[in-house]
Formats: structure tokens, C-alpha cells, sequence
């Protein structure tokens, strides 16, 4: 959802950024390895470590963005700290950026003082099925009996 929601919403920003699995490639690398992915696309800079400092980025990268209206949006943070290490809160942003978060956990929101949180409704048992079944198997058809009952089972444990 969140990518489509991107792809829809790009045009309309001067740079744009989507930075998915937050969660798992924060333990991966060190978080400053995603703000300089971050910074690069931004900025429009090969290599943007120049700009990445510390406690932040440098004062000239926060007068760059704050002159530009961009669509950033960090996919599946479980930490609020992430979204303040990557995005200064929102502080480095132009006041029409947008800066959009996907999280499992609803307090990391609450914690960062997000403007606005959407709850996005769980999908009943066939949709599930059916959005399985299109991505697992490269089909939106029936399906047998026994993968059936194993794509179920699946569905279950990602509860």
C-alpha cells in the first residue's frame, strides 16, 4: 500500500524518496547507511556523506530541503528514534513535504507526535486469500484444496 500510495502521490513533489524495510535494514547497517540514501535521492547527490553529520545533517542540506517540497516515506519504523535520525522530525522540511510512515506499532507514531495516524483496516479472510494467492502463486484463480489449507495456515502466522 504504502509504495502505491507513492507512486500516486510523486508527481506532485519536487524529489521524492521511498525507503522500505526501515526495521530490518536499520539492524542491517548503521542508520547514518540510510540517511545517506535518503539524502542522496533528496539532494540529487552521488554521494551525499558530506552532508550527514553526527547529531543530524549540516546546516547547508537542512537550507537545500527546506526550500524544497519533497515526498519522503520510510516503510515498516519500529522506532520513533529511526524517524527522528532520518527526517529530523520534520523540521528539515519545506511546509508543504510530506513525510509518510508505515509501522506495526501505532505507539511509534503516538511517541513522534505524528500530525495525522491511519489506521489501515485489516483485510477479511477471502481478500486475504485472494492477495496471497495473486502473490504467492502469480494467479488470481482457484486454487486446490491443499493449497488452500496451507495459504490459510500462512495467513494465520502473519496475524
Amino acid at each position: 500500500l504504502a509504495r502505491v500510495l507513492f507512486n500516486i502521490l510523486c508527481d506532485g513533489f519536487e524529489r521524492f524518496c521511498f525507503l522500505d524495510n526501515v526495521r530490518e535494514r536499520v539492524q542491517k547497517y548503521v542508520i547514518e547507511h540510510l540517511k545517506k540514501e535518503l539524502l542522496s535521492k533528496l539532494l540529487k547527490e552521488e554521494d551525499a556523506s558530506s552532508f550527514v553529520t553526527p547529531g543530524g545533517i549540516t546546516n547547508f542540506a537542512k537550507r537545500r530541503l527546506s526550500r524544497t517540497k519533497v515526498l519522503v516515506v520510510l516503510d515498516d519504523v519500529n522506532d520513533s528514534d529511526q524517524m527522528e535520525d532520518l527526517c529530523g522530525g520534520h523540521t528539515w522540511f519545506e511546509a508543504s513535504s510530506r513525510i509518510i510512515v508505515t509501522t506495526r506499532d501505532k505507539h511509534v507514531l503516538v511517541k513522534a507526535d505524528a500530525d495525522h495516524i491511519h489506521e489501515v483496516e485489516t483485510l477479511n479472510s477471502d481478500d486475504s486469500l485472494r492477495l496471497f494467492s495473486l502473490n504467492a502463486f502469480k494467479q488470481n484463480c482457484t486454487i486446490e484444496a491443499e493449497q488452500v489449507e496451507l495459504s490459510k495456515r500462512v495467513l494465520n502466522y502473519c496475524k
